[in-house]
């Protein structure tokens, strides 16, 4: 955990202000923060433009400071020690050798699946709206795990919390609330199956309900991306994209799971050469909802007027438990496991190598990119350098490639033209 909090660390620290991101340091640049500007700015994305959650957690990421650099890394850290308690039923240990496989695999099939891995981790208009939002839902769903894992004391207080936890984890994203409400709700028929259905669990299907009806009937998702949304019914979306289209958006995230492959051949070459560990129905069908949770989350993109790689974060996310708790328990010799560690190695030193590559670099770019612009002089021609770094899974791109971004963000710092060296 240590090697990988410094890598996240290092690339948030270097992260280049770039696409929407402009937006949100030209708001600080003009408004001094506080709780009426965060209200006023909540209520105008509620209203008129991306009604998330996400959006103003965005926006107080770009807060000048060291704030993004501290605590975006710590969420994302949680979101991987989240997913390895939803795998195991129970929070990891530092002195378990089998949890640390199990949080080794899940980080590393979401490095190595994630289309946007980069961007996701690091661009915080990414990061804001769809991992700050995913960790929500985790923290949200894992009580639920943990109880049908082994009952506990009734905890009523939990209940508020919960309701609170469910409202902010259903605002965050239109992708995954039908995914996690349906895991909730199937944990807590289990619950009630077995009398132990919890008043919190009741309070926190509640507050995820209201949270993502709230999301989905915002005024401001009729008028984002110039009415797109209204454009189409959901059926007529899914009709005029015809059938080769659907199954593409399902094909897109088979193809990300590709490098998860061989972390499968090698559990299937152990379960017929051995019996396995003897788990239990709950452990065996929590990776199966697992990664079907992750599948729905993608078939609800059919429903989306604007498809993007990074709408698979929370699928791959979901499947990469499912896989690792099903690992745990098929792995029982010391070859397997062994070989599952070191390609859960080997996978997060390279992609962990690839950004902080990218990042050292287009960091400090970024940097003199900004400083220009912040003290150009009225009227000028200011050149600024290009990034050497094209986009890829690692990094969004040179978003100033487009002279009409140049032009909209010259006219903003009353340049005469931004130009590239």
């Amino acid at each position: 955990m240590v090697p990988l909090w410094i890598v996240l660390i290092l690339c948030t620290h270097w992260e280049p202000v770039m696409g929407d991101g402009w937006g949100h340091v030209w708001w600080h640049r003009t408004t001094a923060l506080g709780w009426h500007e965060i209200y006023a700015f909540f209520k105008e994305m509620y209203l008129y433009e991306n009604p998330r959650l996400g959006q103003l957690l965005t926006m107080l990421a770009y807060t000048p400071g060291p704030y993004h650099t501290i605590v975006t890394p710590l969420v994302e850290l949680g979101v991987f020690a989240t997913l390895t308690a939803l795998a195991l039923g129970r929070w990891p240990s530092f002195r378990s050798s089998e949890d640390a496989l199990v949080a080794a695999i899940i980080a590393a099939t979401i490095a190595g699946c994630v289309p946007q891995i980069g961007p996701l981790l690091f661009y915080r208009p990414f990061t804001g709206n769809y991992t700050y939002g995913l960790a929500l839902n985790l923290w949200w769903l894992v009580p639920y795990r943990l109880e049908l894992a082994a009952a506990r004391p009734a905890r009523t207080w939990l209940a508020p919390l919960m309701l609170g936890l469910g409202l902010a984890a259903g605002f965050s994203n239109e992708h995954t609330g039908i995914a996690f409400l349906a895991m909730a709700a199937l944990a807590s028929f289990v619950a009630w199956r077995r009398g132990g259905l919890r008043i919190w669990m009741i309070a926190g299907l509640v507050g995820l309900a209201a949270g993502y009806w709230l999301l989905l009937t915002a005024p401001g998702q009729s008028l984002r991306y110039a009415g797109l949304a209204d454009q189409a019914g959901i059926l007529e979306r899914i009709t005029n994209r015809g059938v080769l289209g659907n199954l593409g958006l399902v094909a897109r995230l088979a193809g990300a799971l590709v490098p998860a492959l061989p972390l499968v051949g090698i559990a299937l070459v152990e379960r017929r050469t051995t019996a396995g560990a003897t788990r239990s129905a709950t452990e065996r069908w929590t990776a199966v909802v697992l990664a079907l949770g992750g599948l729905a989350c993608t078939l609800t993109m059919l429903a989306s007027p604007k498809i993007g790689p990074r709408l698979y974060f929370a699928s791959v996310a979901l499947i990469a438990a499912g896989l690792a708790g099903w690992l745990a328990g098929q792995l029982r010799r010391t070859w397997a496991r062994a070989s599952c560690a070191i390609l859960a190695a080997g996978a997060l030193v390279f992609v962990a190598g690839r950004l902080v590559a990218i990042h050292r670099v287009v960091g400090p770019l970024g940097a003199i990119r900004l400083d220009r612009l912040e003290h150009g002089a009225p009227r000028s021609v200011v050149k600024i350098p290009r990034y050497p770094c094209g986009a890829s899974r690692y990094f969004l791109g040179d978003d100033f490639l487009d002279p009409a971004r140049r032009a909209t963000f010259a006219d903003a710092y009353g340049l005469a033209a931004i130009e590239l060296e």
